[in-house]
C-alpha cells in the first residue's frame, strides 16, 4: 500500500487540514448553498482517502483493517452535516456554552470529532449517561484505564488460545443453507468462532472509543460528558433490533441511518409510514455499513477468495428483525415478560449464530497477524519471558 506521508507531523497536518475545511464549510458558507457545499465534499474525499492510505506508516494492516470503515463513516458524517442535517454558523453558536465570535469554529471542530453528536440536538438515540458527572482528571485516568485493559484482552485473545483444526474451518462450515449437515463439534465451533469474533469487536470499538476519548478529554478538545459509555444496557439486546439500535454502539448510526433516511426519502421518494419505506430506512443503512466493510475487506485481501461474507452478513440483519416484528405482533404480550427475554436471548445468539457465521469464518482464514492491539501487553511480556510469539 502506498504510504503518502512519513511522519507524524504530515499525518497530523492532513488531519489538521481535514478539519478545517469541514469547519470552514458549515461556519462560512450559508445552510442552503448546495454547490458550495457538494464542491468541498470532493477535497475532503480525497484527505479521507489520503489518511486511509497514509494509515499504512502507522498502523498495522489488521489495525487499518478495524479503523478503515470508520474512517469513511466519518466522511460520510461529514457529508450528512454539510449537505443533508446542513448545519451553519447560528446553529454551531448556541451549542458554544461561552459567547465569542471564534466559538462558531471551535464548536465546528468539536462537532467534526463527534461521531455520535453527543449534547447536540443530532445525538444519536439511547446514549447511556453516567449517573453522575466526572472532573477531566478522573475522567481521563478511568479512560486510560479502560484503553490499557482492553487493549491487553485483545492482545490475549489473538495471541494465546490454541487454534482449532483446519478441518474444523474448512469451507462448508458457515454455510446458511445445510446447516442439518454440521455435526455438534461444527455447531460448537461455530459458535465459539461467532462469540469470539463478537468479543474481538466490541473489545476493538471500546478500545478505540476510549483512547480517543483520553487524547481529546486530556487536550480539552472535549469536555468528559461529551463521552458517554459507548455500549447500551444488554437489556435490550433480547431482540436484534434492540441489539443493533441500542446495545451495539453508535459510532456508526448517525452517517448510515441519514443516508439511508435520504435514498428513502428524496430519491425513491417513498411515502413515510408505508411498508416500503419502513423496509427502505431499515435497509439502507444496512447496507452501506455493509459496503463500507466490504470495501475494506477488498482494499486488504482483493476479490480472490470472494470475500462476500460481510455484505451477506449485514444484508440479513433487516430480514431478521422484520421476521422478529412479525413473531411479536402475532404473540403479542401473551408471554410473561421474564420468558420472553428469554426466549430472545436464545433467539438473538441463534440468529447470530446462522448469520454471522459467513462473515467471522471468513475473517478467520484471513489468517490476519495477531497484531491489532495498539498497546501489545501480552506480546512485550511474551517477548520479555522468552515465549515465542504466537
Amino acid at each position: 500500500m502506498e504510504r503518502l506521508v512519513n511522519s507524524v507531523a504530515q499525518f497530523l497536518l492532513l488531519g489538521v487540514i481535514h478539519a478545517s475545511i469541514f469547519a470552514g464549510v458549515v461556519v462560512y458558507t450559508p445552510r442552503r448553498a448546495s454547490l458550495l457545499r457538494l464542491a468541498a465534499a470532493i477535497p475532503l474525499a480525497v484527505l479521507t482517502r489520503c489518511i486511509y492510505l497514509s494509515g499504512a506508516r502507522f498502523f498495522t494492516s489488521t489495525q487499518l483493517r478495524v479503523l478503515g470503515p470508520l474512517i469513511w463513516n466519518h466522511y460520510l458524517s461529514l457529508v450528512d452535516l454539510m449537505l443533508i442535517t446542513r448545519v451553519d454558523a447560528p446553529e454551531l453558536a448556541r451549542l458554544a456554552r461561552h459567547q465569542g465570535a471564534a466559538q462558531p469554529l471551535w464548536e465546528a471542530l468539536r462537532l467534526f470529532f463527534n461521531l455520535r453528536r453527543i449534547n447536540t440536538k443530532w445525538e444519536v438515540r439511547g446514549v447511556s449517561r453516567p449517573s453522575k458527572p466526572q472532573d477531566r482528571v478522573q475522567f481521563v485516568a478511568w479512560a486510560a484505564l479502560k484503553t490499557l485493559l482492553t487493549s491487553t484482552a485483545i492482545d490475549a485473545i489473538l495471541r494465546l488460545p490454541p487454534k482449532p483444526e483446519p478441518h474444523l474451518m474448512a469451507p462448508g462450515k458457515e454455510t446458511l443453507y445445510a446447516v442439518w449437515n454440521l455435526s455438534a463439534e461444527d455447531a460448537i465451533v461455530r459458535l465459539s468462532v461467532v462469540l469470539l469474533f463478537a468479543v474481538v469487536a466490541s473489545l476493538s470499538a471500546t478500545c478505540m472509543y476510549y483512547l480517543a476519548a483520553t487524547i481529546m478529554v486530556a487536550t480539552g478538545m472535549s469536555e468528559p460528558d461529551s463521552w458517554p459509555s459507548i455500549f447500551g444496557p444488554i437489556a435490550s439486546a433480547h431482540t436484534v433490533r434492540g441489539l443493533w439500535s441500542q446495545c451495539w454502539h453508535q459510532l456508526l448510526r448517525n452517517s448510515v441511518s441519514v443516508h439511508g433516511n435520504f435514498i428513502s426519502d428524496r430519491i425513491l421518494c417513498l411515502q413515510r409510514g408505508t411498508f416500503l419505506s419502513r423496509f427502505a430506512r431499515l435497509f439502507f443503512p444496512f447496507l452501506v455499513s455493509g459496503a463500507l466493510h466490504w470495501v475494506m475487506e477488498v482494499e486488504m485481501d482483493g476479490l480472490e477468495e470472494g470475500r462476500f461474507g460481510v455484505v451477506t452478513f449485514f444484508l440479513l440483519q433487516p430480514l431478521g428483525i422484520m421476521l422478529e416484528g412479525a413473531i411479536q405482533a402475532l404473540v403479542g404480550q401473551s408471554l410473561p415478560k421474564s420468558l420472553r427475554y428469554v426466549i430472545g436471548y436464545i433467539w438473538v445468539v441463534a440468529w447470530f449464530w446462522w448469520s454471522m457465521a459467513p462473515f467471522g469464518y471468513e475473517q478467520y482464514r484471513t489468517n490476519p497477524p495477531p497484531d491489532m492491539a495498539p498497546i501489545p501487553v501480552v506480546y512485550f511480556a511474551q517477548q520479555w519471558f522468552g515465549e515465542p510469539n504466537k
